[in-house]
């Protein structure tokens, strides 16, 4: 719920310098994102790309959690929303291009109709258990990063970090930095692309309707 409430004033901010640690608590420092009101203390944390200052629920606060400090806070908060992101924007990609015809390999023929959507073939792999073997692979995965989430909650790792930088391990720390602000602009851009595409496919399933890509 964060990652979409931050994504609605986000897209075009630019962004924040890195928190000064001794901030004074009489200094009123206002939002990037809402002017007329407070910044919320609890992004004070940790220096975050794509950080402006929105957090109307009050979603930073770290005594609403089980964690100690605001830094175990923010980071297991930051590392929730790149994960969701970054899924989402896998899986916008994959919902389109399997409602165009894209099938994996050994998916049976009655399912390879164009006519089968990414909504339909949801209950069909629930029905004959495919959907089950996705769950254990991905849980796998889910244990194998728990050691990298640990590292994060020990203030040792940034999040979302799994040294996977391919030819961009070299650039310098100004483009590092547009490259995370960028990351992230993206990340919650898909996980509303995705809500949206889920919402609308279910919506015209109810009600008779076909989902269309008027753009395509």
């Amino acid at each position: 719920m964060l990652s979409l409430a931050a994504a609605s004033l986000s897209f075009n901010a630019p962004a924040r310098a890195p928190a000064s640690a001794g901030r004074a608590s009489v200094q009123m420092v206002n939002s990037e994102a809402l002017p007329f009101a407070e910044r919320p203390a609890g992004l004070d944390a940790v220096a975050l790309a794509g950080d402006v200052g929105f957090d109307p629920m009050g979603f930073s606060d770290h005594t609403i959690g089980p964690f100690d400090t605001p830094e175990e806070h923010m980071g297991w908060m930051r590392e929730a929303e790149i994960k969701h992101g970054r899924v989402c924007m896998l899986g916008t990609v994959g919902w389109i291009a399997a409602d165009f015809g894209l099938r994996a390999p050994g998916v049976p023929a009655e399912l390879k109709a164009a006519s089968v959507t990414s909504f339909a073939a949801h209950d069909i792999a629930v029905a004959d258990g495919r959907l089950l073997m996705l769950l254990i692979l991905c849980g796998v995965f889910e244990i194998a990063g728990s050691a990298a989430i640990k590292a994060t909650l020990d203030g040792k790792r940034e999040p979302g970090d799994f040294a996977l930088m391919g030819g961009f391990s070299k650039v310098d720390a100004k483009k590092l930095a547009a490259l995370k602000q960028a990351e992230i602009k993206h990340c919650r851009l898909g996980m509303m692309a995705f809500s949206g595409l889920a919402t609308q496919t279910a919506v015209a399933s109810a009600t008779g309707g076909v989902m269309t890509y008027p753009y395509f």
